[in-house]
């Protein structure tokens, strides 16, 4: 393939362009203003011109695909030269979905919890060496290939691109999913919660028929919208584990007895009731799971 990135500044659009020119595809991209981080990085790999700006010559009818990404302007000079040659235009979700529709996607949304809950799950697989493919919002945050069957995806709220406004974990269309909570925050797009909740509510009914919603018992919003869904899935509800404090260090209630734990705060310990039903839809049995949470700092 040929593709072409609009927006390559974004940390998502920047990891996924990597991750596509590893594995062997065509590249580029542009950018209003590069972090000096990323440009450096992008320069090596081929993956810009040596200067930001937008151009549109360097859109043309070769381009297999133009990504799209979420901050650019619907007046940008090269998406309006995208759409004059007709070219297929697409947003980051829609192609991350498009290159993992055979896998089992895993998908973590939440408005605050999602990014501590996914890097539970991801150091519980590691630790017990369970390849996985992922995609975050992170530097080096994105690790696709072949032969992996499953994808851990952080999903995000946020508008898909300058063309679409439908929320980035819409589009995923998970297997299995989970939500953490639902907080509207300071400078939400959302005029109001429940317009901002509803969109957890799409969320759930996004998930395919027979897959798993994984959800957080004790934040009203996610009960009530994961519990009213009609989507026929399973309901896997967590809430805060019982536990033990002692000398400043907290002991978890497990079936084989107290286990000390390197976390200390009550979030975190709901975070991680919610990955390990995650975990083990993935393959890791409950003894697995606290073995590997005993090390997580």
């Amino acid at each position: 393939m040929q593709v072409h990135f609009i927006g390559l500044g974004e940390i998502n659009m920047f990891n996924l362009a990597i991750a596509l020119h590893k594995r062997g595809e065509t590249v580029t991209g542009s950018e209003g203003k590069f972090e000096e981080s990323l440009k450096s990085i992008m320069q090596e790999q081929g993956l810009i011109c040596s200067e930001a700006g937008w151009f549109s010559d360097r859109i043309n009818d070769q381009l297999d695909a133009v990504v799209l990404g979420s901050t650019v302007k619907k007046d940008n000079p090269e998406l309006l030269k995208a759409q004059e040659l007709g070219l297929q235009l697409v947003s980051y979700p829609e192609l991350l979905f498009e290159l993992n529709k055979y896998k089992t996607r895993v998908v973590v949304a939440g408005s605050q919890n999602k990014t501590g809950v996914t890097s539970m799950i991801l150091h519980v697989l590691e630790y017990n060496e369970v390849e996985v493919d992922y995609a975050l919002t992170s530097p080096k945050g994105i690790h696709l290939s072949e032969e992996n069957d499953f994808i851990v995806i952080e999903g995000f709220d946020t508008p898909s691109s300058a063309i679409d406004t439908t929320p980035q974990f819409h589009k995923y269309q998970p297997n299995i999913a989970l939500l953490s909570d639902i907080v509207s925050n300071e400078g939400d797009s959302y005029t109001d919660l429940e317009t901002y909740s509803q969109q957890y509510g799409i969320f759930v009914d996004s998930i395919v028929k027979g897959g798993s919603i994984t959800y957080n018992e004790e934040d009203a919003e996610v009960k009530k919208r994961v519990e009213s869904s009609e989507n026929p899935i399973r309901k896997f509800p967590y809430g805060t584990p019982e536990y033990q404090k002692a000398d400043g260090e907290v002991f978890l209630d497990t079936p084989d007895g107290e286990m000390p734990l390197e976390i200390v705060d009550t979030n975190d310990l709901r975070n991680m009731a919610g990955a390990k039903w995650i975990c083990q839809q993935m393959g890791v049995d409950e003894v697995e799971f606290y073995e590997a949470m005993a090390t997580y700092r």
